[in-house]
This record gives structure tokens, C-alpha cells and sequence, in this order.
């Protein structure tokens, strides 16, 4: 094979959760985790606590708290946020990111070979790395985990991005054959007799060597090599536990999963055969499960948690303006967007009129005011860390009287009246909610809301002419454009069940550019395609684009190598403890430096990314 290094990326890829949760519809990612309530007394309790917590405990134990437990920790159906982090403590994959978006090797030895045609990867494997049930990694296990992840009876929510590899449509029919004449057998326990029984496009050559070889070129490939449904697994444990193999996953990683009491806790401890790591690792990993976000910060402030992933709505002011407390908050820009979604085929948003009228009757910045400033208003579609991102789009501005005009030439001059979905885990969309409420009834437009649990959330929002106007959120599950555009807004992709396009929107002349810019294999060109297929987006307005959100955690300053990622919620397996200096509280000159270009808070990201960061710590901090 003609080997070479990946175009434009020598030696690294450039490109570009709150921090328990994330969502998407189709993966049943609809809204954040539950955020309950805690009782007026405790709130008022937690107004008082101001004084800095004491150092760790003589165990270096990490000491974690999440809102709701996580479904799996299975890597191909591990679905939250949340469970993206805890599956990071036990597996890994062939690649991962740096502190930004550039890809690194992980357990490959280096970045893969690109074929001349762009075809084919080759992955060359790091030598004597074992999992820890003692069995050394080989490239067959990265055959099993990619064919696996591909199998229909594994239902990964990651399987759609790999359909392009050589020969998946017919291993798929050919499993789907193998399930329905052994039916009743579970997917572990089914036998490959259809042919073929293996996926053409993926080979081991030798015991280090791993091929992928795509039907076309897809310069996003690299980047979907990092999802965790990638992460590779030994083939016996699956075996061994079968179906329950999500509660007991195996790896590479640097812990093992040694305890979950479902709804309760989960303990991490050392994996002793782990190998690659520079930096001392605790000695566990302790995670409280089903913990209220106040509860979690008033744990936090007597130093009975070392992070805290999100600071409640209720405390924001109250620690971002207290100067013992605001040198521990870590701000971070999450690569994702939230909006307001139009249903293109149900009236009266059928009317690209009405459409762009909702777009001038909200006024952002005002709606961001309800989420304590913690956003920046969306001028486009795609997050400014992501390649192609635009920055000479202008978006939406508020605007009532051009909203009325819109309206009136449309027919609506009374206004007209329309339910407002609300998935009800989400405090943050119930708070905007009813702000949407009140400035669309300023334009005439009556909004009833309705509020349904998550999982009638999702129901309804991806199925075909049934909700007209919700809520959507998005964390990009890799950093390319094609992971938004494709999934979320492609005419192609709509399906009458488990829509994501859930705006079903759909305009041909999008679609080709899309298509165009899935085959493109020049980069700078690609980037201009995406971008003149976001012009035409906004034009047609199927959404009301609202912000980009950012988290604001909090760590304790004994807790080294927390920094912000734009892609992963947290990184729990690069964090360490060490023993307090001082009092241990970071000054604002630290925290200055943190947030500097080339910090974890710019994250060395152009002059316009910098920038959105730098309109985010001030959000925090004041402009001071």
C-alpha cells in the first residue's frame, strides 16, 4: 500500500455537559439529567458557607457526584455524557485528543496511514498493552470491537457512523438473516452462518496491524475513530458476561470498574497492568450516584468532593462573585448548541416567513439573562471550535416589528397559537420555556407549553408530523461539521421513527452541498461547502438559533490536570491529587492564566474561538 501520513496533519490532526449529561434524540439523549430541587432551609444553609474546604483525605481516592446513574458503561451503548467518562476510566481506543481537538495516538503507536485514494487506514498497535483481565491487545480485538459495533443485535448508538466501511451493509443483512432463523438466542449467543461473516473492509494483516477500508474517502473518518462505541474489547469477557457485559466492561483503561450499586455509587480502583500514562493516578475513583446538584456543591464546599461538574443555577452569582470561591470555578465552551426546533412540515411553519419571524421575535441575549449569562448567542449554526465555523455570520438579531411584518405578510396578522414541547429533566429548558412564552406573545404568537418526561420527549420529537415546535440540544459527538449538518439537517436522513432532523427539513440544494462535502477530500474547499450549505440553512431558518452553551465546574486546587476539553465532558483518567500548598485557594492571576490563548480555556483555538471563551469568563468573572 502507498502509505502516508493523514494530508495537512503533520504530526497531529488540527481541527478544531454540563458536566454529568448529554443529549441527542436518537441516542435518548433528550435534555440534561435531572436537576431536583433541594429544601429552602439547605439553600439558605449553603448561602452561608464561605470558608475554604480542607485538603484530601490520606487515601487518594478521586471523589465524584453525578445527578442520575448512567444506563451502561458497556463502550458501544454507553449513551451520556456521563457514561462517556466513566467508560473512559476502564477503555480506550485506537485514537484520542490532545487538550484541544488534535488527534493523538492512543493504543495505535502513532497517527494511521492514509492510502493514496483515501480509502484505507492502517493502525499500527503499541506492543505489550493488556487488558486487565492480563490477555495482551492484538489487532483481531479491534476486528471483533469494529464488527460488533456494527451488528444490528448490539444496537450502538454509534453504529451509523461506520457505515461506510467496505462491506457493512452486507454483514448487516447477513446478521439480521442469522437472527431471525435463531431467533430467541441472544445476539452474544447467534452464530454467523449467513455469509459473509465478516466485514470486508476490516483486517488484521498481523498481530499489530489493523486495516479499515472505506467504500469513498470521509477526511471525518479519523475523528470517529475516537467515539467511544471504538474503544476496543476483549472478546471473551463479552462472551463470558454476555448481556450483562454493560455492567462489567473490561479494557485498557487505567481503573477497573470494582463496585456499581445501581442508583447509589460507583468505585474505580488502579488497573495495575496499565501502562502509557505520565502522571501518578489516584488510587480510586469513588462516584455518588442520584446526588442533587445542591447537595453536590455543599459537599464541594466541605471538601467532601474534589469537582464539581456543573455549579447549580440558585448558587451561580452567589460563587462566581465571592472572591473565596470564584478562583476554584473552571468555565468551559461545550462544542454544541441548543435551539429551538420548527417542524417544516406541519403548519404554519411550513412558511419560511413564520420561520425567520420566530427567529426575530426572541431576543437571545434576554433568554440567555434566565441561565445566569451562561451561554453566547448563536450567530449561525456550527460552535466556533469546529472547522468551517463562520464568523461573518450575523444571525438573528431581535427584532419585533420586522417580526410582525413577517407575520402579517404570511397571513398571520392575529398571530396564531402553538404547543410548546418541554422535556421535563431539563431546569434550564423550563426556564426558557416560559421566557419563549412571553416574548412570542409580545409578536401575537400564543405559546402553550407542554411539558412530558424524557422518554415521551423523544417519542415525539423524532417522530414524523407530530410536534411542531420543542427544544433540541446537541453535543458534537466528534469534531467535524458533518456530525451536525448531516445528522440534524439533512433532507436525506428524515425517517418517519427516530428522526434526528427533527425540524424535517429538507431543501435539494443543501442536500447536494452536503453530499459534495461528504466526498470532498480537499479541506479548505469542504469548509466552504459546509458554509455555503449553513447560509442557505439559516435562510430557510428551520430553526430558531438560539446560543452555544458553556458549564462553569469547580475544582479543588489539590486536584492537578483538570482542565476544560471542548469535546469530552470530563477526563477523569488524566486527573491526579496532590497534597494542598498554601491555602489552596487559586488567585485570579492563575485563573487569568488559565483562560490565556494557548490555556485549556482558549485551548490555542483561533483569534474568533478565543474571543467566544474570553465572552464566557467574563460572563463569570465581570469584564474586570
Amino acid at each position: 500500500m502507498d502509505g502516508q501520513t493523514l494530508p495537512g496533519h503533520e504530526p497531529r490532526y488540527s481541527g478544531p455537559p454540563d458536566g454529568s449529561q448529554r443529549s441527542d434524540p436518537r441516542r435518548q439523549r433528550a435534555g440534561r439529567c435531572l436537576r431536583l430541587g433541594f429544601a429552602v432551609a439547605l439553600a439558605a444553609a449553603l448561602s452561608g458557607c464561605t470558608a475554604a474546604p480542607p485538603g484530601p483525605g490520606k487515601e487518594k481516592t478521586l471523589r465524584l457526584a453525578w445527578s442520575a446513574d448512567v444506563r451502561s458503561l458497556d463502550p458501544a451503548t454507553a449513551v451520556e455524557g456521563g457514561a462517556w467518562s466513566a467508560v473512559r476510566l476502564v477503555n480506550q481506543g485506537l485514537l484520542d485528543y490532545g487538550e484541544g481537538t488534535d488527534l493523538v495516538p492512543c493504543l495505535a503507536r502513532e497517527l494511521p496511514q492514509v492510502s493514496a485514494d483515501g480509502c484505507t487506514y492502517t493502525f499500527r498497535l503499541r506492543r505489550g498493552i493488556r487488558f486487565s483481565n492480563g490477555r495482551e491487545l492484538t489487532a483481531e480485538d479491534c476486528v471483533y470491537t469494529l464488527e460488533r459495533l456494527l451488528e444490528p443485535g448490539t444496537k450502538s448508538w454509534g453504529e451509523a457512523f461506520f457505515r461506510g466501511i467496505a462491506g457493512t451493509r452486507a454483514f448487516q443483512a447477513a446478521r439480521e438473516r442469522d437472527a431471525e432463523s435463531q431467533r430467541g438466542l441472544e445476539p452474544h449467543r447467534r452464530k454467523r452462518l449467513a455469509e459473509p461473516t465478516r466485514v470486508e473492509g476490516l483486517r488484521a494483516p498481523d498481530r499489530y496491524t489493523f486495516q479499515v477500508r472505506l467504500e469513498a474517502p470521509d477526511l471525518s473518518f479519523p475523528y470517529k475513530m475516537t467515539v467511544t462505541p471504538t474503544y476496543i474489547v476483549p472478546k471473551e469477557e463479552v462472551q463470558r458476561w454476555g448481556e450483562e457485559f454493560f455492567r462489567h466492561p473490561v479494557g485498557t483503561g487505567a481503573y477497573v470498574l470494582k463496585e456499581w450499586r445501581r442508583g447509589a455509587s460507583l468505585r474505580y480502583e488502579r488497573n495495575r497492568l496499565h501502562t502509557g500514562d505520565t502522571h501518578p493516578h489516584p488510587d480510586a475513583v469513588h462516584v455518588l450516584l442520584g446526588t442533587d446538584t445542591l447537595t453536590q456543591q455543599m459537599m464541594f464546599e466541605r471538601g467532601e468532593l474534589d469537582y464539581l461538574g456543573n455549579i447549580p443555577t440558585a448558587d451561580f452569582v452567589r460563587i462566581t462573585s465571592d472572591p473565596k470561591w470564584k478562583s476554584y470555578v473552571m468555565p468551559r465552551v461545550v462544542t454544541g448548541m441548543e435551539w429551538l426546533f420548527l417542524n417544516c412540515e406541519m403548519p404554519p411553519f411550513t412558511d419560511r416567513r413564520v420561520r425567520q419571524a420566530m427567529n426575530y421575535a426572541l431576543d437571545k441575549e434576554r433568554l440567555i439573562g434566565l441561565l445566569n449569562g451562561r451561554a453566547v448567542a448563536s450567530r449561525g449554526i456550527l460552535p466556533p471550535q469546529l472547522p468551517g465555523h463562520n464568523p461573518d455570520l450575523k444571525g438573528y438579531p431581535y427584532d419585533a416589528s420586522r417580526a410582525r411584518r413577517l407575520l402579517d405578510e404570511a397571513g398571520y396578522r392575529d398571530g396564531f397559537s402553538v404547543p410548546l414541547l418541554v422535556g421535563a429533566n431539563s431546569e434550564a429548558w423550563m426556564k426558557l420555556a416560559q421566557g419563549v412564552q412571553g416574548q412570542l406573545a409580545e409578536v401575537g404568537i400564543k405559546v402553550e407549553l407542554r411539558v412530558v418526561s424524557p422518554a415521551t420527549y423523544v417519542s415525539l420529537i423524532t417522530r414524523r408530523r407530530t410536534t411542531q415546535l420543542g427544544f433540541a440540544s446537541w453535543w458534537c459527538d466528534y469534531p467535524d461539521p458533518n456530525n451536525i449538518f448531516d445528522a440534524l439537517l439533512c433532507g436525506e436522513q428524515i425517517t418517519e421513527h427516530d428522526c434526528l432532523n427533527a425540524a424535517f427539513y429538507r431543501n435539494p440544494v443543501v442536500d447536494a452541498l452536503l453530499a459534495e462535502a461528504r466526498r470532498e477530500t480537499d479541506r479548505e474547499h469542504r469548509s466552504r461547502l459546509y458554509q455555503r450549505a449553513e447560509a442557505l440553512i439559516f435562510e430557510d431558518a428551520p430553526w430558531v438559533f438560539l446560543y452555544h452553551p458553556a458549564a462553569h465546574g469547580m475544582r479543588q486546587p489539590w486536584l492537578k490536570g483538570c482542565k476544560p476539553h471542548p469535546v469530552w465532558p470530563e477526563c477523569y483518567e488524566r486527573w491526579w491529587i496532590e497534597e494542598p500548598r498554601g491555602p489552596g485557594v487559586r488567585s485570579r492571576r492563575q485563573e487569568d492564566e488559565d483562560a490565556a490563548p494557548g490555556s485549556p480555556l482558549g485551548m490555542g483555538l483561533p483569534h474568533d474561538v478565543r474571543h467566544f471563551a474570553d465572552r464566557i469568563r467574563d460572563r463569570a468573572y465581570g469584564a474586570g
